[in-house]
C-alpha cells in the first residue's frame, strides 16, 4: 500500500468515528522502515500546529498505537511532545483509550531517560489524564520491567510537590507514593491534604495504601497490564469493542 494511501486511511476526528482501517494498519505494520519517518513527521506538524487547528481530522491518534507497535527509541521524545498536547488526547473515547493502553505505548518506546516523562507529569498544560496515567502505570510500568530505577522515582517524586497543580495529578502521586512504600512522604501527603490539594482523599487511603505494600520495595497495581504493546489492529480493536463499538 503506498504511504500516503495509508496516511489518509489512518485520518479520523475521533478514535472510535469508523470502523479501524484494518487493511491500512496491517499495512504499515510490514512497512515499518518505510513509515516510520513519515510517522514521526505526523506528529512534529501536530504537535506544531495551533491549538484549534489541531482539533481536525488527523492521523496522530492510529500513528500513537503504530509508534508503540514499532518500538523504536527514537519515537519516544516525539510521543513525549505529542501527549503534552491536550487537544491530542482530550477526545471522546481517545482518553480512555490513553488510559488503558498508553503506558504500554509509551514503554515500548522508552529510551532510559525518565525526565521527559516527569516534564509531562509537572506541565500544568498537559492533559490531566495523561499526566495521572504517567505516575499510575507508565512509570510502574517501567519499574515493574526493570527499566526504571525505584529511586530516581522517587526523588522525583520529593522534587515534585512544589509543582503539581491538579487534584488528580496530585491523586496519582500520593498514589505512586504509597506503592513505592515511601513512608517518609506521609507529612507531606497530609500537607497536601491540609492544603485542600486533593479533591476526597485522606491520610487514611495513603496509610491503607503504605499497608498493602508491606514488606515490599514496591506493589504496583495487580489489575494493571504491563505486557509488551505488539499487534496495533488487536490491541485498539478490542479495546474499541470493550467500549461498545464505533460511533455511528
Amino acid at each position: 500500500m503506498r504511504p500516503e494511501t495509508i496516511i489518509k486511511a489512518l485520518t479520523r476526528v475521533y478514535l472510535n468515528d469508523s470502523p479501524l482501517p484494518e487493511e491500512a494498519l496491517r499495512a504499515a505494520s510490514r512497512q515499518r522502515a518505510e513509515m516510520l519517518p513519515l510517522f514521526l513527521a505526523e506528529v512534529e506538524k501536530f504537535v506544531a500546529l495551533p491549538s484549534k487547528a489541531r482539533y481536525k481530522a488527523t492521523p496522530v491518534l492510529l500513528i500513537f498505537f503504530l509508534l508503540g507497535e514499532y518500538g523504536d527509541p527514537i519515537a519516544y521524545r516525539p510521543l513525549t511532545r505529542l501527549i503534552s498536547c491536550p487537544e491530542f488526547s482530550d477526545r471522546p473515547r481517545f482518553a480512555d483509550a490513553f488510559d488503558i493502553l498508553g503506558h504500554r505505548v509509551l514503554a515500548a518506546v522508552y529510551d532510559g531517560d525518565p525526565t521527559p516523562l516527569y516534564e509531562v507529569v509537572l506541565n500544568s498544560k498537559a492533559d490531566r489524564i495523561c499526566r495521572s496515567n504517567i505516575l499510575y502505570a507508565t512509570l510502574p510500568g517501567l519499574i515493574v520491567n526493570g527499566k526504571l530505577d525505584r529511586e530516581s522515582v522517587a526523588n522525583f517524586l520529593i522534587d515534585a510537590f512544589d509543582e503539581i497543580d491538579h487534584p488528580s495529578v496530585w491523586r496519582a502521586w500520593a498514589t505512586l507514593a504509597a506503592d513505592l512504600n515511601l513512608s517518609a512522604l506521609r507529612p507531606m501527603v497530609k500537607q497536601a491534604i491540609e492544603e485542600e490539594c486533593f479533591d476526597g482523599y485522606d491520610i487514611k487511603e495513603f496509610d491503607d495504601g503504605l499497608a498493602k505494600t508491606g514488606e515490599e520495595p514496591f506493589r504496583p497495581d495487580p489489575n494493571q497490564d504491563f505486557s509488551p504493546f505488539e499487534d496495533v489492529y488487536t490491541e485498539v480493536d478490542y479495546f474499541i469493542d470493550y467500549l461498545g463499538g464505533c460511533a455511528r
